[in-house]
């Protein structure tokens, strides 16, 4: 009986890191203007950032349906395997409870949804953890339990460039955007209780950047794990962070990259730079 990882494609892993862990990816729909697309599949994460800078239309993201996580469940039904499922936090969006009325409907008990409570990189971690579990011989339910005692060890701190998207998204009032973008306000996010939360602010880059390394550095890596650099448009932004976490004994062991994609990009917007990782216990 093998064991069978799926995530949704907010979890921002690569085909190419998807098929080397064999992981199965269930894409968010993302809608510009009239036309939608399969996150992954149509549209890649430097396509939506063009798309996004040109302005023309402001995005939105739909979660994918129960249908879209039946077909890997029934799958994984047919050959006797077992699964977990590892979808984008439901503080965030449905796509959780999708999974849920997903395994009940396939009516087969060796599955178990675990709710990230993350996004991005942070459930990238938590779908590497329940990959190195699986190969090491551990059942699904096995899996479901660590990664429950894990998931509130995951940390995501990042500098965003400006308030203006996360008003599209709901969480900012259109005055608190505004005096935002006259004071050049620069606010730092954090993924808390499995939501996005605006942790600091601070006038102009170099103010923010300051509070992102204070959080870093209130909350330390645990470098068993790895842990990722994340960056939504301009790569050259980690080229810049890396030597800021060396300067501060603040570098992980093991630091990856990792592109924000659309699901979370549609909140934050270009410019954004941070870290995703695993606190020390």
């Amino acid at each position: 009986m093998a064991i069978r990882i799926i995530a949704d494609s907010s979890a921002d892993l690569t085909t190419q890191e998807a098929e080397a862990l064999h992981v199965h990816i269930v894409s968010m729909s993302i809608q510009f203007g009239d036309r939608s697309y399969l996150d992954g599949v149509d549209l890649s994460k430097p396509e939506f950032y063009q798309l996004l800078a040109a302005g023309k239309d402001s995005p939105t993201t739909a979660q994918p349906t129960p249908a879209d996580f039946l077909t890997p469940l029934e799958e994984a039904k047919e050959a006797g395997d077992e699964a977990v499922v590892i979808p984008l936090s439901s503080q965030l969006s449905g796509t959780y409870q999708s999974a849920v009325i997903a395994k009940d409907m396939c009516e087969y008990s060796p599955i178990q949804v675990v709710d990230s409570r993350s996004a991005s990189a942070g459930i990238h971690l938590l779908v590497e953890e329940a990959c190195r579990l699986r190969d090491s011989g551990a059942s699904a339910q096995e899996i479901a339990q660590a990664l429950e005692a894990l998931k509130g060890r995951v940390r995501i701190f990042a500098l965003i460039d400006t308030l203006e998207y996360l008003r599209r998204g709901g969480r900012l009032s259109n005055l608190q955007a505004s005096l935002g973008t006259v004071t050049k306000l620069k606010p730092v996010i954090s993924v808390r209780e499995g939501a996005v939360m605006v942790v600091g602010k601070a006038f102009g880059v170099s103010a923010a950047m300051k509070q992102l390394l204070r959080f870093l550095a209130e909350h330390p890596v645990d470098n068993s794990f790895p842990a990722y650099a994340l960056y939504s448009d301009d790569e050259s932004r980690v080229d810049d962070f890396i030597p800021r976490l060396r300067e501060l004994d603040l570098l992980p062991k093991e630091l990856r990259r990792c592109s924000i994609g659309p699901t979370i990009g549609t909140h934050i917007g270009p410019g954004a730079v941070g870290m995703a990782y695993i606190e020390k216990a």
